[in-house]
């Protein structure tokens, strides 16, 4: 018994004996502040951009579709699976909520 907690000594003194190692904070990340980063509104360019059709492909869908299906259209070629709506006022087309 005396060997073993001669053993168990050794072992503790070995590992407080070591350099410390720093730890990883992914705390103070500015990235992770407790917000979800908001998604901009995209004029009809930026959308094509993001969905990988031309700006034609995108108005035709949009006049042709209803808004729902539209919305879903959008949601199959996003990367991110969103789906857009267009707003009339501002001409932007914005995530879907």
């Amino acid at each position: 018994m005396k060997q073993f907690t001669e053993a168990i000594i050794k072992i503790q003194n070995y590992l407080n004996n070591q350099p410390k190692r720093q730890k990883k904070s992914y705390n103070n990340n500015s990235y992770y502040q407790g917000q979800t980063p908001r998604i901009q509104p995209l004029t009809e360019e930026g959308l094509a951009s993001r969905l990988g059709v031309s700006v034609e492909t995108i108005r035709e869908q949009r006049i042709n579709l209803p808004p729902p299906l539209f919305v879903g259209w959008c949601k199959g070629k996003d990367r991110a699976g969103l789906g857009w709506e267009f707003n009339q006022d501002t001409g932007l087309y914005h995530p879907a909520s």
